[in-house]
Order: C-alpha cells, then structure tokens, then sequence
C-alpha cells in the first residue's frame, strides 16, 4: 500500500511540473524518462494507461519548450549586429614620376680630378632641396651617361640629363647624394691599365672614345695608330694631311720625314733668338 501511494505521487508531481509550463528542458526529458521505466514495470491496465496519458501529456509540452527555444535563437540571430568585414586591403603607395615639363638644370659646379682620382663631381646649387622627400631625387646611369631628376621643387620639377660623356663610367659605384642647398652627382671613373683616365671636360665634343680595360694588354703600336686616328679626325686640314701622309707611309713601311717647319728642335739644337 504504501509503494502504491508513493507511485501516485510521483505521478502527481510529474503533472504538477508539466502543467506549470515552466519546467526546463531538461527536467522533462527527465521524466519521460521515468515514465518510461515505470510502464516498463506497470501490469495494470488502469496503471498503465494513466501513465500514457502523463506521458503524452510531458511529451506536448517538451515539444513546445523545444520550439520556444528555436525561435528565441532565431529571435537572437536576427537582432545580432553582422560580423564587421575587414576593410578592404589599401594598394601599395606609389611615387608618381611626373614626365614634364622639365625645367632644365644648366648651372652646375664640375671637378673632373686628375689621372690619380677616381671620381667626377657635379655640384648642382638648388635652395631647400634637402627638404624633399629621398625619392624626390633620383639619378639614372649608364656606361655613358647620367640622368637627374629633381621633382615638385619649388612647384616645378628640374632635370639634367647629359649623354655621350666624356670617357666611361661605373654605373654600380655612381651615386648621387643630397646635401644642404646642394645635389652631388659622383661618376665613377673607369680604371684602366695605367690609373684612371684624365678628363678635359664632362661631355665628348666629338665621338666618345671609350675607357682601355684594365685587364686587356695593350698593344703600344695599335694604341699610337688609335691616337693618330683621334687626332686626325679632331684636326684641322693640315694636321689631316701631315698625318694622313705620315699613317700611309707608316703601312707602307716607309719612314717619315716631316718638313723642317714641323720638326720638334733637339735637345743639342739651338734656340732661336
């Protein structure tokens, strides 16, 4: 009798829980649970059917719990702010190279060094150029030639690009450097066999001619004929016909007796008065 009356009480709480409607999740579940053990063990019929009717009745009220709890997620879902997106990735910043117009850089500082030195040096006065920007100013160089660009200066943008120089440079060892009211431009000589060459001027007047190799043996024969030929194409109408005549007779193996006028003295010679 007396596990009897705990039977129906157990019952009883069961329906007292589920008709509150506020029983979590998980208690019916649990229950149901229960139930399912005592049908398991019931053998009445009346027993068994009042425990089907409890059951069905856990089971309508976990399903609505369940749909509460979906829709309350969704609810959420729909308030919740959107994940932020990154902002887009900015491209890298370019220097604009402006293409003109140039104002033409035409004074200038030049110390061309001696046989012994082995730099050029161009002196370009420009005021308050150490206030732009490093990729303000930039230098170009090749074998014979240099390319400077001095850009947004004073709202203009200044150039001095000189070709055909006079002798070869090294581009690698070329530099060009920014100092106060001041642009350096440094071209690197190229070293030949016997020092560095000596420069008469930034720029060829005529054909360049080109730095000796250091590492190439030179022929002394071959280096005059190249020096007669220089001079013949750098000279006058007559030093082209005294040398013209001198080259001929020199492949003819022939000697060569310049007139008395053109003849250098000798040491043993006197002077003229």
């Amino acid at each position: 009798l007396f596990q009897r009356f705990n039977f129906w009480a157990s019952l009883a709480a069961m329906e007292v829980d589920s008709s509150s409607g506020t029983g979590p999740r998980m208690e019916l579940e649990a229950d149901l649970q229960e139930l399912d053990r005592m049908l398991a063990q019931a053998k009445r019929e009346n027993v068994r059917k009042e425990l089907r009717r409890v059951q069905d009745k856990l089971n309508a009220e976990l399903a609505k719990v369940k749909a509460s709890e979906q829709t309350s997620a969704a609810a959420a879902a729909a308030q919740a702010p959107p994940a932020a997106s990154p902002p887009p990735a900015r491209p890298p910043a370019t220097v604009p190279v402006p293409t003109g117009p140039w104002s033409e850089i035409s004074t200038f500082a030049l110390d061309l060094g001696g046989y012994d030195k082995p730099h050029v040096t161009v002196d370009v006065r420009m005021k308050g150029v150490e206030a732009l920007p490093a990729e303000k100013v930039t230098c170009d160089f090749t074998e014979s030639s240099f390319d400077l660009k001095v850009m947004d200066l004073d709202g203009k943008n200044h150039r001095m690009i000189k070709t055909n120089l006079e002798k070869d440079i090294n581009p690698a060892d070329s530099s060009v450097k920014v100092k106060k009211n001041h642009v350096i431009v440094t071209l690197a000589k190229v070293k030949g066999q016997y020092g560095y060459d000596s420069w008469m001027d930034l720029c060829a007047k005529g054909r360049r001619k080109p730095a000796a190799s250091a590492t190439k043996e030179a022929n002394p024969q071959d280096s005059i004929m190249d020096m007669m030929k220089d001079l013949y194409e750098d000279g006058d109408d007559n030093m082209k016909k005294i040398i013209g005549e001198a080259m001929y007779k020199a492949k003819r193996g022939e000697k060569y007796e310049p007139k008395d006028d053109l003849k250098m003295p000798g040491l043993d010679d006197p002077l003229e008065e």
